[in-house]
């Protein structure tokens, strides 16, 4: 059994590859960087994967008590992902491979697997991220802009507005209370920024990419986004059962 792990700004999810397939195990809620990471309380009672692949973006501490535990329990070293300059058919568009995130490469890797093809990778999660991969696996770049939640945390923080938790919970248009005018306005921003960016892409590609949107937040802006999307949940799980190879 292989142990697939994403470890994210707010949540660490994880899945197993077993006999080819990967399943998905779980989910455990963080706030970065104030988390005593150990493990999921899940792993107390999984017996011990054979191969454990992880792509973290939590940082050194976190990697290393993460290790530790391991370590310890199961006598174990996981093999923590670095981005590289090609593997799996993608080339890397970075100029230091390993600066990209090391989640938007197993994006990469995982879209690459499914939609063979020119793709245009939406990630919206604590950062909305645009990745672009060519028909011909080349990686030709992204962009990255706050997150929802992020958005309207700027705004409390460097202005007079606070936000109580309260207002519309599903803005259509316009609200009519500051906490939906800021939820909404963010909503908005996020779908301009992404339809325009898809826009311009398809310009450029001269073709029409598949579009695939993953992350916490997709469904919140699946309906308001224009052409159809692959919503692909879990996609840097499945890049890590790519990478590790004999799982799909």
């Amino acid at each position: 059994m292989i142990l697939l792990v994403d470890i994210g700004n707010t949540a660490l999810k994880w899945a197993t590859c077993d006999g080819g397939a990967v399943q998905f195990g779980g989910r455990a809620s963080w706030k970065l960087p104030d988390a005593p990471l150990v493990a999921p309380r899940e792993w107390e009672a999984m017996p011990a994967p054979q191969r454990m692949l992880v792509a973290s973006v939590a940082g050194a501490d976190t990697d290393q008590r993460l290790a530790q535990w391991c370590e310890t329990r199961w006598d174990l070293q996981p093999e923590f992902v670095v981005p590289r300059r090609r593997a799996r058919g993608v080339e890397n568009a970075y100029v230091d491979p390993a600066r990209l995130g090391v989640d938007r490469w197993a994006a990469l890797l995982a879209v690459r697997r499914a939609l063979p093809g020119a793709a245009c990778i939406v990630d919206c999660g604590s950062a909305i991220t645009v990745d672009v991969l060519a028909a011909d696996g080349q990686h030709l770049g992204g962009l990255i802009v706050p997150g929802l939640a992020l958005m309207a945390k700027a705004l409390e923080d460097n202005t007079a507005i606070h936000l109580d938790g309260e207002g519309e919970p599903d803005v259509r248009l316009l609200a009519r209370d500051t906490a939906g005018a800021v939820s909404g306005g963010a909503l908005y921003a996020a779908v301009a920024f992404i339809d325009r960016v898809v826009s311009d892409t398809t310009q450029a590609l001269g073709v029409e990419p598949a579009r695939v949107i993953t992350g916490g937040d997709a469904p919140r802006l699946l309906p308001l986004l224009s052409g159809r999307y692959h919503h692909l949940p879990d996609l840097v799980l499945h890049g890590l059962a790519v990478i590790a190879e004999g799982c799909e």
